[in-house]
């Protein structure tokens, strides 16, 4: 079951682009020189500074939602069941689904995003939210956001759940405010969960080839090309297996790490 890994690791070190399948070094040891290379590539260096803006926003933004839609939705209020259910449904569309339902609502011509901006007046023209440099990586982040908070809602619901409610009493009686409670009481108690859900999804937005690909393709002028977008475009435009693969391999690198702190998170919170 390793196998493809590990063959995909040993392409990061060969010289293997297929329009050069006839040379002498085709398939030949290179070394670190398909890792060299993609550094000295201005495209692949915005791809990692877009890959780290991409992962720390939405990685930010989603868990201080999530942390407030749990908070919300774990009070005693009426239809509580309706609105858990209702906040579940953005992770439950399948991602192809959402990136394809956002670009259409984007759309310039036929967009709602736009028809409503312009009914209401705020805009004279419609926008190419995924054309325009200044606006696309917001708008597939945006996507992102919106399909990955329900995720991190369920770990900090269900952490939540488990805080004792006597706990909440006693800072009551203490005269402790809904802030000074949130800091003391409910983030201690909620903290490994919300490690956990914090780097499952790091490692799901480094891997969300999906929202990129299929909104922008990476562009425009690959303003919102990530790592995983550019090693695809690597192997299957410039047909250059090896640097594609290097890239993995830094990707996968950086995955593990994450995937580390994950298994130590999950030792303290069984301990």
């Amino acid at each position: 079951s390793s196998y493809p890994m590990l063959y995909g690791i040993s392409l990061a070190f060969q010289n293997y682009t297929l329009t050069k399948a006839n040379s002498d070094d085709f398939r030949t040891f290179a070394g670190l020189k398909n890792f060299i290379e993609i550094f000295k590539q201005s495209e692949y260096i915005q791809a990692c500074q877009n890959t780290l803006f991409w992962t720390l926003t939405n990685v930010i933004v989603q868990v201080v939602l999530a942390v407030l839609i749990a908070l919300a939705l774990n009070r005693k209020i009426k239809g509580r069941g309706f609105f858990r259910t209702t906040a579940l449904i953005p992770w439950a569309v399948p991602s192809v689904i959402a990136a394809l339902t956002f670009r259409f609502l984007y759309d310039a011509n036929v967009g709602i995003i736009n028809a409503v901006l312009k009914k209401l007046g705020i805009l004279a023209d419609g926008i190419s939210w995924l054309g325009n440099l200044e606006t696309a990586r917001w708008a597939v982040v945006i996507e992102s956001i919106w399909k990955g908070t329900p995720f991190v809602m369920i770990f900090v619901l269900a952490a939540l759940q488990s805080v004792p409610h006597e706990m909440y009493e006693s800072a009551r009686v203490d005269g402790a405010g809904g802030v000074k409670t949130f800091f003391k009481i409910t983030l201690p108690m909620i903290k490994e969960t919300l490690g956990i859900a914090t780097i499952l999804t790091t490692i799901g937005t480094i891997n969300n080839f999906n929202a990129v690909w299929l909104m922008t393709q990476g562009g425009p002028l690959g303003s919102t090309e990530i790592m995983f977008t550019y090693a695809y475009r690597r192997a299957f435009s410039a047909h250059n297996f090896g640097q594609a693969a290097a890239i993995s391999v830094i990707m996968f690198i950086i995955i593990a790490l994450c995937t580390f702190v994950y298994t130590k998170l999950i030792g303290e919170e069984e301990d």
